[in-house]
């Protein structure tokens, strides 16, 4: 692996908490600059990082550790449930080295992804996905579930809930106790301002195109000891993918007219539902969706999570 995307250190159990394995990378840049961990960034989308709708994307393994039969039948296994929800097909090739998405297995490395299509851009053979914790061991865990769910999330084109625009409305992280971890466990110890780029730091609505009011219970959301935030809400691991998740990949990957998911309940209108949208954005998503036009869909379903935010906005103001 390149010195661009490699790891700043190596995870040990032995020095970090165990609920640090739960945490991954996403790069949301390509070629950054200071190592892999400058590309942080944790549903929320970014359009020009989304894939095509009802598109196929080729997914292989690659070296440095192509994995085992077994670790790659459950990456196979788990991301079907992507596929119910999202109108997006994952084609396993033999060759892994010409696929879109590259999947290694190196277990000291963590569990990160190239977010959405940046990953086009990647070098061949290098990996764009890696799983430092799904193992050989007969059936899958509900934490392995969990993590492969939640790169391939990346992969779609998801970021990091923690960072959504909308989190201070529910949950008010602890700064220092934050800033102090993370210049306690990196290699070499994060600054302050690289710890608030990379962690402390929401998204701007110019870096995301549609989000939803923070989901505690999304597969995006990282789990959190209850001292990184000043509320002490402990949010443990998730493993499945939500009701939001479930709506927002719809809406951003719909299954339109002609064409279905494997789950019948998969429709334009539970997803609305899901997502809480009403009034004339509503009528205005159900229309691009009769139609046939899933980019107006998509837009119109940006323009209402942005309205939402505005008027959230406005109600914290007046309080």
């Amino acid at each position: 692996m390149s010195s661009e995307t490699a790891p700043q250190q190596l995870l040990s159990t032995d020095e970090n908490p165990e609920w640090y394995s739960y945490c991954c990378s996403e790069l949301s840049k390509v070629n950054p600059s200071g190592g892999r961990l400058d590309g942080m960034r944790a549903i929320l989308t970014r359009a020009a990082w989304m894939w095509d709708n009802g598109r196929t994307i080729t997914v292989g393994f690659v070296a440095p550790v192509i994995g085992t039969p077994v670790q790659q039948a459950k990456v196979q296994e788990v991301v079907k449930e992507w596929e119910r929800h999202a109108n997006l097909k994952f084609r396993f090739i033999p060759n892994g080295n010409d696929a879109e998405i590259r999947i290694s297995f190196q277990t000291n490395y963590g569990s990160w992804s190239y977010i959405g299509n940046t990953a086009l851009q990647i070098a061949k053979p290098n990996p764009t996905m890696n799983y430092g914790w799904v193992y050989s061991t007969p059936g899958v865990t509900d934490n392995e579930r969990g993590v492969i769910l939640h790169e391939f999330g990346h992969a779609i084109g998801y970021l990091h809930e923690h960072q959504s625009p909308r989190r201070g409305e529910k949950l008010t992280l602890n700064e220092p106790v934050i800033i102090e971890y993370y210049r306690r466990t990196q290699n070499p110890p994060w600054d302050e301002a690289k710890t608030r780029a990379n962690v402390l730091n929401v998204y701007s609505r110019a870096e995301v195109s549609n989000f939803s009011a923070t989901d505690f219970t999304s597969i995006m959301m990282y789990y959190m000891p209850a001292n990184f935030n000043l509320q002490g809400i402990n949010i443990p691991p998730n493993n499945k993918l939500s009701a939001i998740d479930k709506a927002y990949a719809f809406l951003n990957y719909p299954f339109l007219i002609g064409a279905q998911s494997a789950d019948p309940s998969v429709n334009i209108l539970s997803a609305l539902n899901a997502a809480g949208v009403t009034g004339p954005s509503r009528a205005n998503i159900a229309l691009e969706y009769i139609e046939g036009d899933w980019q107006g869909l998509r837009a119109e379903f940006t323009r209402w999570t942005l309205n939402q935010r505005a008027a959230s906005a406005t109600a914290e103001t007046a309080a």
